[in-house]
């Protein structure tokens, strides 16, 4: 699954991310542009006195892999009374 990434400045300059799931994959960058901006204008998400997305610098689309190296996470667990060792 992609994750689509906006990425703004707030109010104060300082870097933020807007991560999005379950998007379209085939948004082009017009749309995704001029829908971060709307976001920006509505200055819905405030925090104290400073807009938290208020200029739009980028966006992009982001893929993670896991590969498992190991998982005992299903594997029961006997219970240890303290003094019984590792």
């Amino acid at each position: 699954m992609k994750q689509l990434q906006l990425k703004y400045h707030t109010s104060e300059g300082k870097s933020k991310t807007m991560s999005v799931n379950y998007v379209d994959q085939e948004l082009d960058a017009a749309t995704v542009k001029e829908a971060m901006g709307q976001i920006a204008a509505s200055k819905i998400f405030v925090k104290g006195s400073v807009y938290l997305y208020d200029t739009p610098i980028a966006a992009k689309y982001v893929e993670r892999f896991e590969t498992a190296l190991f998982d005992d996470s299903t594997e029961p667990v006997a219970p240890r009374t303290p003094g019984q060792g590792a």
